[in-house]
């Protein structure tokens, strides 16, 4: 299969330009089997629309349109455009993401359960840390999505009562403080839980040299459930660690990657007054002071042009 440029976008969503059947010139050219007898087809061209995604009564009760992917397809066309669409589809063709795989099999589109779930798929292609959550590496740290083998370790930081004043538990049903090992194996079993709701993602930050986890770190955004442009990070981190040379190396990673791993325009995160250490390489690294309504001592930081 390869991707057929001049085919282009079914009236219906179908995308042409994706098909497996080479011989087949499109939808909009007539090469359809079926096109005589398709009511979206004689719809849409008795109201003279280039596809579904331009009416007004979009979507409508068609049979065809009550596929997700192909809802999902015509309405991204609808918001972002269908040349924005092919083009997005080209890319991720180009990367690897099927449309469907020999002998008509599902793709990747089709394996996902939600509309919104294959728009992100449309418009993040790979880099949805939802469907492969990447793995970072610093001089000091590996940060990579959080494991159940993880809770012996981070136990050590979660009991630490010396790390406790730094934790920030704003909005959770938790405030982290873990005295025994099972309610900290409950509450990493609700980190993993998360992330497969795509609600939001938690790193481990593992000790290179050590190999134990000894912290975490979560952030979310645009791509996953809750859709906000302002990220909320927190980073969790044993009492030993919390020295300049550890939280610039990690403050760092986040500033370089996470706008783009979460497609948001700024990245927020709290450091109370008394985590003297922790304010000041905010500072340095030009965190700002933000006013965050209903929330004390946040700082920000914004997308550089």
């Amino acid at each position: 299969m390869r991707f057929y440029e001049e085919k282009d976008l079914a009236l219906c969503g179908l995308a042409c330009v994706l098909c497996s059947q080479e011989d087949c010139p499109g939808c909009k050219a007539r090469g359809c089997k079926e096109g005589n007898d398709c009511t979206v087809y004689q719809c849409a061209m008795g109201k003279e629309l280039d596809g579904c995604y331009r009416c007004d009564e979009f979507p409508c009760e068609e049979n065809m349109l009550q596929s997700i992917r192909i809802r999902a397809f015509l309405r991204f066309a609808k918001e972002h455009g269908k040349e924005t669409l092919l083009e997005r589809l080209q890319d991720n063709y180009v990367n690897g993401i099927t449309y469907h795989k020999p002998n008509g099999l599902k793709g990747d589109y089709d394996e996902l359960d939600t509309e919104d779930e294959i728009i992100q798929l449309i418009q993040y292609g790979m880099r949805n840390p939802y469907l492969k959550c990447p793995v970072y590496e610093t001089e000091n740290f590996i940060l990579r999505l959080i494991t159940e083998e993880d809770t012996d370790d981070l136990f050590l930081c979660y009991s630490d009562v010396n790390a406790r004043p730094v934790f920030n538990s704003d909005t959770c049903t938790s405030n982290f403080f873990y005295d025994n090992l099972e309610d900290m194996r409950h509450c990493v079993k609700m980190w993993i839980d998360s992330y497969n709701r795509k609600e939001f993602i938690r790193f481990s930050v593992v000790d290179k040299h050590s190999q134990h986890a000894v912290g975490t770190i979560e952030m979310f955004g645009m791509i996953g459930k809750y859709k906000t442009s302002r990220g909320i990070l927190r980073l969790d981190i044993a009492s030993k660690y919390e020295n300049p040379t550890y939280l610039t190396e990690l403050f760092t990673v986040c500033q370089n990657e996470f706008f783009e791993l979460f497609a948001v325009n700024q990245i927020v995160t709290k450091a109370v007054p008394e985590a003297v250490t922790r304010v000041n390489v905010l500072k340095r690294l030009r965190f700002e002071s933000y006013d965050f309504p209903e929330r004390e001592h946040y700082w920000i930081f914004g997308r550089l042009s």
